[in-house]
């Protein structure tokens, strides 16, 4: 019998993360007649992660592991890709956890609204809260939208996707972004600009888990840094718009924030560190715009592409 659903998990030194992963999709409430496989791409070239997958694979049936040796994002999810023979592609993080009925509400939206593919939301949960101020709220939580609203490509991501598979044919996670990030946002995009239509599902979701070493403003600074890197490597490959007209309205962005962040500490350190991460942006939009990059999955900032 054929596969409806193929949920593809790149994982890399995640035990832990990746071990309660899997122990959510054990509970996962399926409609009737429903047939998913799981497949475990480890992007360490150690297998770090076969014992836990292994260990999984009698109460999850099937399930696939294998190993992608090179560190690169990308390749992990090109081959999950690859490995999967579902109908539909879903895509969730090993960070993560799925609602018991995360594939139940997706089967129900495009069942009901033609659509290509749909995107949840992803509800960050502290392991450990020890500073009260940097909150969920402010810091960690992504828009969300009304069931079935159609999605551009901000709001597109592997966190949280189900993408029909037939979209892929011909089609791949580009290694180039494998180590800065922004290939799910590079690919989605290309979908979308070939046509594909997209929606919201607010039911479907999965909640991330922010480990200590992320619950802090270096890493939020950090974040906004790769995400404006990100962006504007983006724009430049879409040659949508001027590079220097991008360049100099993010100048312009990161002395108003700049000048901004006196009366912002004022406030105390919440609105501070609000105006702190938008010069962040900024910044990372220069330095992308100069031509550098930032790998968030390898050696941090680098002179080149």
């Amino acid at each position: 019998m054929g596969v409806d659903v193929s949920i593809c998990i790149a994982t890399y030194r995640r035990p832990e993360g990746l071990s309660r992963l899997l122990a959510s999709l054990e509970r996962l409430k399926l409609p009737i007649g429903i047939r998913i496989e799981t497949i475990v791409v480890d992007n360490d070239s150690d297998a770090s992660a076969a014992s836990i997958a292994l260990s999984r694979s009698g109460s999850i049936e099937p399930l696939h592991y294998c190993v992608e040796p090179r560190r690169n994002i990308a390749l992990a999810r090109n081959q999950a890709l690859s490995e999967a023979s579902g109908e539909w592609i879903l895509f969730i993080d090993d960070d993560e956890v799925a609602d018991e009925n995360w594939i139940s509400e997706y089967l129900k939206l495009v069942e009901r609204e033609p659509c290509d593919g749909a995107f949840g939301p992803v509800l960050p949960r502290f392991e450990v809260s020890g500073r009260g101020w940097l909150d969920i709220d402010t810091f960690y939580a992504r828009r969300r939208h009304a069931t079935g609203q159609p999605l551009d490509v901000g709001d597109l991501y592997t966190s949280n996707a189900l993408v029909r598979r037939r979209l892929f044919d011909g089609r791949s996670f580009d290694p180039a972004y494998g180590l800065t990030g922004g290939s799910d946002s590079e690919l989605f995009g290309r979908m979308l600009r070939s046509g594909a239509f997209f929606l919201w599902c607010d039911d479907a979701r999965v909640v991330e888990f922010v480990p200590p070493e992320r619950h802090r403003l270096g890493w939020l600074a950090q974040r906004a840094f790769r995400g404006g890197c990100v962006y504007s490597r983006l724009a430049r490959s879409n040659a949508s718009g001027d590079a220097l007209k991008r360049a100099l309205r993010a100048v312009v962005l990161l002395c108003g924030f700049a000048a901004l962040a006196p009366f912002a500490a004022l406030g105390g350190r919440r609105p501070l560190a609000r105006v702190v991460l938008r010069m962040c942006t900024q910044a990372g939009h220069l330095w992308s715009l100069i031509g550098r990059s930032y790998e968030e999955y390898g050696t941090g900032f680098s002179t080149g592409r």
